[in-house]
Formats: C-alpha cells, structure tokens, sequence
C-alpha cells in the first residue's frame, strides 16, 4: 500500500514538507499513545534479555516449578500443562487435560536444559514428561528435534510424554510428533490465571508476570491497538509518512524485492493482492487455475482464497512465511478442502498444525525463514537466505497445486 501510495502522490515543495513533518511531531495524540505504548518502562526490555531464550526458559521454569520463590504452588504448572494438552493434536496427546483436573502434580521434577532439552517437565503421578524446546529467536537446526524425541523414550521409557514445540509465532516443528505451542497461547494462558487468581499471586510476583505479559504482548504478539494506532496515523500523516520513506528509505524493501524475484523467476508469481516495503501476498498461479471462485472477498483474485505471505518484521529481526485460508462464499466446500488437507498431513506441502479449523481465516503454513539479534542485515548471505526460502516455497506450491487438482478433481467427479 505504502509502496504504491507514494508514487500518485503530488511532489511536497520544501514548505509542505516542513509542515508536514511538523504537524507529524507536534501535538500527535496518536504518536504519543503509540510511543507510550511500546515505549513503557519493562524490565525484561532494562536487562536487555526480551530475545535472550535461556533468560525466557529459565522465568518459564521458575514459574511452573510449585517448590520455587513464587509462592503460588502448582498453580501456573498445572494451567499451563493443562493447555498444552488441549492444543496438542490429539493423536499426540499422552492423556486428555480433563485426567489431571482434579489431580495433586506436587511431585514434579523441572530441569533446565537437562539433554539440552530448554525445559523438561517429569510428572511421577500420572507418569508424564512434558519436553519444551523454546525458541524466541532462532530456529531449529541439525535434527535436534527428533533427536530430543529419541533422547526424551530412551531416558523415560515408562513415562508418556509430550514434546511442545514453543515459538514466538506458534510455527510448525520439523518433527511431527511434537505439538506445535505459540507465546500467544502462553499469554493467554498466564494472563487468565494471573486475572482469576488476583489475591493468590504476591504483589512482587504479580508485578514481575505483569512485566512479562506485557513484554510477551507488545514484542511476540499482534496487538490491535497498536495496529489502530499505526493506521490512524498513517492515514493523518500520510504526507509526512512517505515524505520520510522517500528521503530515508526502508530497509526491508530489499528482502520483500528478493523473494518477489525469485518467485517471479520460478514461474509461479500469479495473482498479488499486496505489496508494500515489508509485505508480499500472493495466489501462485497454479493455485489460481485450480481452486473454485468462491473468494468472499471481492476485492480479490475470485480464486485467490489460498494466499502465501512473506513479511519483514518492524524491528527487521525475523522474516516469515506463511500460507493462508480465507473466507468463501462456500464454506462447506472450505470446510471439506481444510479437513483434506489435515488428513493428508504435510504431504501436500503444507499442513494444519492443530485439530481446530476455524470459518474464517486458517492458517495451514508459517515459518520463519531468517531471524537475527541485531536486525536483518542487507546482505549477501542474508539475500540468499531468502532466495534459498523461496526455492523452498516453490517445492511445496507445487505438491499443494498437485494436491488441488486432485482433491477438487474427486469433488467434481463425486
């Protein structure tokens, strides 16, 4: 959108740029609203360890221990357990959440980084062991997950287990038997404990989980406010906006270009809905001629419900991929290609993570494809990462567009 705004709008002389930027800077509501809200004293942001994932697993392991300084017994423990069960699939569920409602988990046994293992969770009675790697930012690498997997039976054999798969964006683990988990199913569950539980929590620990929601939220989390805000201000100060793209620049043009590029190369770039310096979505054009016209949203492509999206976050720390199921005007047509491609389990390319399937927006893929400390960098490896992402892409379209044709083929038939 940013992208394309710019270029229909009317050179600013020297004196409207002045006054732009000014009434920008000068007496926004809106600027401050945002600035205090992402700018709020926090100290997990003092400490400097927001992205530091020992620092999160040790908090997370302080915190569900019920022998630890907090206080609060197995209360975060056994809520946090609990809702790991009810988003695992169910064919990876070692027992259902309704069996330890009820039940004394006193006798639980936390380690940290035991294997190297982030946080590993035994339960004598029932005999269960929740194995947690965290990753806020980095990703997976040489078969660790799978190999923990083997690590995780040999070590407890009589023990069943979950393993959890905790990531900032709850993506899809390598390994199918572990459960994919997300910081905003984390957030949720700890802020609805922290609310029910308003006497029960001391006032340090209370202020401490405070700080830690609100880091969770403001940095790993959508917020709606902060979208409002951003778009308020972007469409009061829009001048003043492209006025400081056009003379700055933005550095995550680049990467958006790069993927762009290679998709455009591999034949597959079909129908873009969006493009802007941090966004590219688009229907592959094979996609295109193999689903229905049944997109509700008009201002769309009528095939382009099945839409991919690469992004750069604002701070430029990761890139993402994801692939996504809209609205259409058929839902049990949706309902009947999402249960399709659940059963089918990754094979078409991409897959549902969890048992829910909702009637609006499914996500059936996400991935982070690059993510650094310090920003992503504009340079040469960091591009072919990008590039090799795409190359990736292009692999699963094409076993997703076989799988269209086939499934929408039978439906036709049938």
């Amino acid at each position: 959108m940013m992208a394309t705004m710019a270029e229909d709008s009317p050179q600013l002389d020297a004196v409207q740029a002045l006054d732009a930027l000014e009434a920008f800077v000068v007496g926004n509501d809106d600027l401050a609203q945002l600035e205090e809200r992402i700018g709020r004293f926090n100290i997990f942001d003092a400490l400097g360890i927001v992205r530091a994932e020992i620092r999160h697993s040790q908090f997370l392991a302080w915190l569900l221990d019920p022998g630890e300084s907090h206080g609060t017994g197995q209360l975060f423990l056994r809520a946090v357990v609990m809702d790991m069960l009810a988003r695992a699939p169910r064919g990876l569920r070692p027992c259902s959440p309704v069996e330890l409602d009820g039940l004394d988990l006193g006798q639980v046994e936390i380690s940290r980084e035991r294997d190297h293992i982030d946080i590993l969770i035994v339960i004598d009675e029932p005999r269960l062991v929740f194995a947690i790697e965290n990753k806020v930012d980095s990703t997976e690498h040489s078969g660790q997950l799978e190999r923990y997997r083997t690590l995780v039976s040999r070590r407890y054999p009589g023990h069943k287990h979950l393993l959890v798969y905790l990531t900032r964006q709850g993506d899809e683990p390598s390994d199918e038997a572990w459960s994919p988990y997300g910081y905003a199913d984390l957030h949720r569950t700890l802020a609805r404990v922290r609310r029910l539980n308003e006497g029960g929590v001391g006032e340090d620990v209370a202020a401490f989980l405070d700080h830690y929601l609100r880091m969770i939220g403001s940095r790993f989390m959508d917020d709606p406010k902060i979208d409002e805000l951003c778009e308020r201000i972007y469409k009061n100060h829009r001048q003043a906006l492209e006025l400081i793209f056009e003379r700055k620049g933005d550095p995550r043009t680049p990467f958006i270009e790069a993927f762009a590029q290679a998709i455009t190369d591999s034949g597959y770039l079909g129908e873009v809905s969006d493009r802007t310096s941090s966004t590219f979505r688009f229907t592959p054009a094979e996609w295109i001629e193999a689903l229905p016209a049944i997109n509700r949203r008009p201002q769309m492509h009528p095939s382009g419900w099945m839409f991919m999206t690469f992004a750069i976050n604002a701070t430029m720390t990761k890139a993402n991929v994801q692939v996504v199921v809209g609205p259409t005007t058929e839902p049990d047509v949706r309902a009947r290609f999402l249960t399709a491609i659940q059963d089918k389990g990754g094979d078409c390319g991409f897959k549902i993570g969890r048992a829910k399937i909702t009637d609006r927006w499914t996500r059936v893929f996400s991935q982070t494809v690059v993510r650094t400390n310090s920003g992503v960098q504009g340079d040469a490896k960091t591009l072919e990462k990008i590039s090799s992402a795409a190359t990736d892409m292009v692999e699963r379209m094409q076993r997703m567009t076989d799988f269209v044709a086939s499934h929408f083929a039978s439906a036709d038939a049938d």
